[in-house]
């Protein structure tokens, strides 16, 4: 006799109607369903165990009515889980979509990166350059090189931030291509030190939901992840 409180009479059941091969065997699940059709397949197996315990009753002992009760509200519970479970897929798909939306927008523009070289185009009107300073520094020098390696511009650096006009040192307007950026310390003691530079680099794409989540596909750098800590440049 089945008791619905007996929980190798209940295993027994679940595993003869419980499980996938079980459900297609008994004809309640076909291989390809909606989610209506899914749900209704469910409540089915429900109604299926419910059923068969009834059937293995002994009618002098009728089943326990708490624990009717307690299993009803347990597929109740499931059913709203259900539904909450299909509101968020929704609601992620929904977020998708507008992180896709919002990303593409940046394609085209610009974001600072750790480096050394940056490329001059034609409509850009100056090439921002950052760097960390240290505490101890007395000057600070930054000297631009082009792509033959020809020393076109020196100047100091009073600050973190400089913005290179694109002229050389007599004030003439340089051409457009790749330019490579070595800045330098010296501290009270006349000791050089090398100063990492981060300059614009241009965002060329953008990859939804990878492996890292969304990340931008920035030119010589490859797949960065999207973070607020990113400095995007106009």
């Amino acid at each position: 006799m089945a008791n619905i409180s007996d929980t190798k009479g209940l295993g027994g059941l679940i595993s003869q109607y419980g499980t996938d091969a079980a459900k297609s065997k008994a004809g309640i699940e076909k291989p390809e369903v909606t989610k209506e059709e899914a749900a209704l397949a469910d409540q089915n197996v429900f109604l299926k165990l419910y059923i068969e315990q009834l059937k293995g009753q002994d009618p002098t002992a009728p089943q326990d009515t708490n624990d009717m009760v307690a299993q009803m509200s347990q597929f109740s519970s499931l059913e709203r889980l259900t539904s909450i479970s299909d509101q968020l897929e929704n609601m992620a798909t929904s977020l998708t979509s507008n992180q896709a939306l919002s990303a593409s927008t940046l394609v085209g523009k610009s974001v600072l990166m750790e480096g050394s070289k940056a490329k001059v185009t034609e409509g850009l009107e100056e090439v921002p350059l950052r760097v960390v300073i240290p505490e101890n520094s007395q000057t600070a020098t930054l000297k631009i090189f082009d792509a033959d390696s020809r020393l076109v511009r020196t100047a100091t650096l009073n600050g973190a931030d400089y913005k290179w006009d694109k002229k050389d040192d007599d004030g003439n307007v340089l051409p457009p291509g790749e330019y490579r950026f070595s800045a330098s310390s010296t501290n009270d003691k006349g000791e050089v030190s090398a100063m990492n530079t981060r300059l614009p680099a241009r965002i060329q794409g953008v990859t939804i939901n990878g492996e890292n989540g969304t990340a931008l596909n920035v030119e010589n750098h490859g797949k960065i992840k999207l973070t607020t800590e990113l400095e995007i440049l106009g």
